[in-house]
């Protein structure tokens, strides 16, 4: 029987180093826009318009292993 290992981080931290595509609509004429997983913010092609995804809680703002998280995740954006 080969023993259980546990992973490296938790399974939340995914979205932050491996990006997804999103889709969301912009505030001023309504295009769907495509937005990163990793990006708070994209221009809209249309009209130009700064558009920013509703911000909501991650597991960065409560989980105890927070901290090392935020260190693999700045490792990653400057490599």
């Amino acid at each position: 029987m080969t023993p259980k290992t546990l992973p490296e981080t938790c399974p939340g931290i995914n979205k932050f180093i491996r990006p997804t595509p999103e889709t969301i609509n912009c505030h001023s004429c309504g295009r769907s826009l495509e937005i990163w997983s990793d990006e708070t913010q994209t221009k809209c092609d249309d009209c130009g318009a700064q558009v920013s995804r509703e911000s909501g809680t991650s597991c960065l703002d409560y989980c105890e292993y927070a901290a090392k998280c935020k260190d693999i995740i700045s490792k990653k954006i400057i490599k």
